[in-house]
């Protein structure tokens, strides 16, 4: 089966991440909820559920910002066309010796996504995974080697779109 249009991946990361973006605003809107309902008062000085609500809510709230920065970066960002070494925008398909693929996005932001394009799983990866920072200037026929966990992984880069 060959790889799907590089563009309809780009697509389907974008859609993630807005698909994400609702997801965690879902989830604050359901915190800010909780952290101010009845319930939540302290029934005495030990009792943090408000507190804790307060946090979670702080955390999200900071998550949302984070992802429309990344959506907002995409905006300006443009897809490079093909290419004869790995760098952001790069769409790979790795192999490694007992034939087993890996099919990778490596983008330019945002953090680690596994997406779903014309029936084919594709791992969204960034420069700040490892995996990441070492496909960066491999060409098609390379190899790549990555420890993870102690253990090294050894793939080939079979294509590169």
């Amino acid at each position: 089966m060959g790889l799907p249009d590089k563009s309809r991946v780009f697509d389907a990361v974008i859609g993630a991440m807005r698909a994400r973006l609702q997801q965690t605003q879902e989830t604050l809107s359901h915190t800010h909820k909780a952290a101010t309902h009845e319930e939540a008062r302290a029934d005495n000085k030990y009792d943090t559920r408000g507190l804790e609500m307060s946090f979670l809510a702080t955390g999200l709230t900071d998550r949302i910002a984070e992802l429309r920065q990344v959506l907002s970066a995409y905006h300006f960002w443009t897809l490079p066309e093909q290419d004869d070494v790995i760098r952001p925008g790069a769409f790979v398909r790795l192999v490694d010796d007992d034939d087993r693929e890996l099919l990778c996005f490596v983008a330019p932001y945002g953090a680690a996504e596994t997406i779903v394009v014309a029936g084919q799983t594709i791992r969204v990866i960034t420069l700040k995974a490892p995996l990441g920072r070492a496909l960066v200037g491999k060409s098609e026929g390379d190899e790549v080697i990555v420890k993870v966990a102690g253990q090294a992984h050894v793939w080939e880069v079979d294509q590169l779109k």
